[in-house]
């Protein structure tokens, strides 16, 4: 008897061991199910925060592109329009253009977050201060300061263009410098000042460049510029630009902004050849016709 009792209550005890195995396993795959919903719907919302329409501007065309190295990144690109010094309605086709691009650090949810935050305060202040770019930069750089983590900060480059000067005010904090291309020329917009969110109070400066048709702007981050062969070949911000010249310098002259973005995204593909993305790739493209 009591050798069957010890038989039944072994078999007893595995049997309530795999029961408890099988229910935490379940409830593991339920939140790990949850969990990827959460990460679904936060890309989806991240997706909406890029813009959704170009702006009509004037002699402006406009193309950008955000592709995450996991669910959600942490690169924002944005335009929008601007009132001119001279319309207080917000709706003026003929007012500036607003440009911008960033790149946050590190990747995943937390660079979301801060991507997220980058831009409602950009987009809260911009156009409010008439040609004050600077400060505008000094204000989104303390925003993003008082609400990120002291090991969070973002390269972040924000330009102005007015069509009827063909005026491009620009600040560079801490960003990979975009180009213009301007013929056999290139144009590097340096930086001006510090990256975002890092220090607080840090002061920028502005630079303004006067466009010409037919000038190119390339605004990038570094997952583009530093996209990888397997065999660790960095793509390079030269192979970049010379993608864009080819491209450019097809006879055939249908290379809107769109077509640019895309052409160099895929020479940018096509040099990786497969290899696992490391970073966000994010590019903007800004012609001027």
């Amino acid at each position: 008897d009591r050798h069957l009792l010890q038989t039944v209550a072994a078999q007893a005890g595995l049997a309530l061991e795999n029961a408890e195995l099988l229910q935490n396993l379940t409830a593991e795959v339920a939140q790990r199910e949850r969990i990827s919903r959460e990460i679904e719907i936060a890309r989806e919302v991240q997706e909406r925060l890029f813009p959704q329409s170009c702006p009509q501007i004037p002699g402006v065309d406009l193309a950008g592109y955000c592709r995450p190295a996991q669910v959600v990144g942490g690169d924002y690109y944005d335009y929008f329009a601007l009132p001119s010094p001279s319309d207080h309605s917000s709706s003026g086709n003929d007012g500036r253009l607003a440009i911008a691009l960033g790149d946050i650090s590190g990747k995943g949810i937390a660079a979301a977050l801060l991507m997220a935050s980058l831009r409602a305060s950009l987009r809260s202040i911009a156009g409010r201060q008439q040609g004050d770019l600077a400060s505008l930069i000094h204000r989104v750089n303390n925003l993003v300061y008082e609400s990120s983590t002291s090991n969070r900060y973002a390269t972040f480059f924000y330009a102005e263009y007015d069509p009827a000067t063909h005026l491009l005010t620009y600040v560079n904090a801490g960003h990979n410098p975009p180009a213009i291309l301007r013929g056999p020329e290139s144009i590097s917009l340096e930086a001006t000042g510090t990256v975002v969110g890092l220090l607080p109070n840090a002061e920028y400066a502005q630079a303004t460049l006067l466009l010409h048709p037919g000038d190119v702007l390339l605004a990038y981050t570094d997952g583009i510029s530093e996209a990888m062969t397997r065999d660790d070949e960095e793509w390079g911000e030269d192979r970049m630009i010379a993608a864009a010249r080819h491209l450019l310098a097809k006879p055939d002259r249908t290379h809107t902004a769109r077509q640019l973005l895309e052409g160099i995204l895929q020479t940018a593909d096509k040099f990786t050849a497969g290899a696992p993305q490391q970073d966000d790739m994010t590019l903007l493209v800004c012609a001027i016709t």
